[in-house]
């Protein structure tokens, strides 16, 4: 057993504050990240430098280093962040219950096994047990949930259990194909899916395409809400077609969302890019097209913001990996439960979700008290 080291018991800050000052930076705020050799928490501070924002951690093993975390300081200081709004993705809980998928998306941090059998409906049921309130969002999510032979059976016993719950399923949409499949997940109880509809080349399919376009079209004629349709891009090239589908189809969900990759699934040939990035490729593609852009105030921070293009709203994400986690930036939701140890936030989950499950790495510690959902109401200040 890998043994327990407080990374935050007499941290030696004064070594970090000189790397700082050796790389020329400002010293900005105290936040908490994860060593990306050991993958422990460690303190770090944000820093910036030639309109760049930067964070250096410290690591009782490894020492410290330093990671770009935004290129533009100053469109990063522009956003606004408001904690009234996005009430879904802030009070949901993402709960897997399948390792199973009917794709192979390059992107997936899942990473599906076929082989595995499915988690039995009663242990989802304790699993979600331990961690529900009646102010929650249960999302089901995989792989793929509705490969589950018994998908509508376990719909209708989360509702019989969890009676004031929201039931959404996180879904490449392929089964809802099926308008049956759609009608009956209704009527089990699902309130909503998340499509994850990604750009027309993601799977190379067009069979697969085609069938994701008519579950949407079916979850809107059944009165199934869409909550939202997501594109992961390969490449930035995509970026046009995938605008071109959102501001001339009918769909109008609560909000849209658009992801370039990350280390978790990204094409080792892609470059590195941050919200800023691709948020001014957006802009600029309107102003090309004749789209009308606007800021939205709103859900906004490091890692994503929200904008609109002819009054749609679309959610702009750079996911951040191992290496520039920033912890302070990730105290709301959504939420998950896919490693133990307390559930937090997704982007959390997802990268020690990786080194606990696809590379069989014990996870070394457990996540500060602070970073709990638990704690989602705590407003204090974070001192190292």
């Amino acid at each position: 057993m890998i043994p327990l080291i407080n990374q935050f018991k007499n941290p030696n800050l004064d070594l970090l504050f000189a790397s700082i000052k050796d790389n020329t930076g400002n010293v900005l705020t105290p936040t908490t990240s994860l060593c990306h050799q050991c993958h422990y928490h460690v303190p770090a501070y944000t820093y910036y430098k030639d309109n760049q924002l930067w964070m250096a951690k410290i690591c009782k093993t490894h020492g410290v280093s330093h990671h770009m975390i935004e290129r533009d300081y100053e469109f990063y200081s522009s956003l606004v962040y408001t904690d009234n709004v996005f009430t879904f993705t802030r009070t949901s809980v993402m709960t897997e219950v399948t390792d199973r998928c009917n794709a192979n998306c390059p992107h997936c941090y899942h990473i599906p096994d076929n082989t595995k059998p499915d988690f039995t409906l009663e242990q989802i049921i304790d699993k979600i047990g331990t961690w529900y309130k009646d102010d929650l969002t249960i999302i089901m999510a995989g792989a793929e949930p509705s490969l589950r032979q018994d998908f509508f059976e376990l719909l209708e016993e989360i509702n019989t259990q969890f009676p004031k719950s929201e039931i959404a399923v996180l879904s490449n949409g392929i089964r809802f194909a099926d308008k049956g499949n759609a009608i009956r997940a209704k009527e089990a109880g699902l309130k909503g899916v998340l499509v994850g509809l990604n750009h027309p080349s993601y799977l190379a399919n067009k069979t697969i395409r085609k069938k994701q376009l008519a579950a949407i079209e079916n979850c809107y004629e059944e009165g199934l809400p869409v909550y939202y349709i997501g594109y992961t891009m390969s490449s930035i090239s995509e970026l046009h077609d995938i605008l071109h589908e959102i501001t001339t189809m009918y769909w109008n969900p609560p909000h849209f969302r658009i992801r370039y990759g990350s280390d978790i699934g990204r094409y080792p040939e892609q470059e590195r890019l941050y919200v800023s990035d691709t948020y001014k490729l957006i802009k600029q593609w309107c102003e090309v097209n004749g789209k009308e852009f606007e800021d939205s105030i709103g859900d906004n921070n490091l890692y994503h913001t929200m904008v609109k293009i002819d009054g749609k709203l679309i959610r702009v994400i750079q996911w951040c990996d191992e290496t520039d986690i920033n912890l302070e930036e990730l105290r709301t939701g959504p939420y998950c439960d896919f490693v133990p140890d307390g559930i937090t936030n997704f982007l959390h989950q997802v990268i020690r979700r990786d080194v606990y499950k696809n590379k069989n790495i014990v996870l070394p510690d457990t996540p500060p008290e602070r970073y709990l959902m638990k704690n989602r109401a705590d407003n204090s200040e974070l001192k190292l």
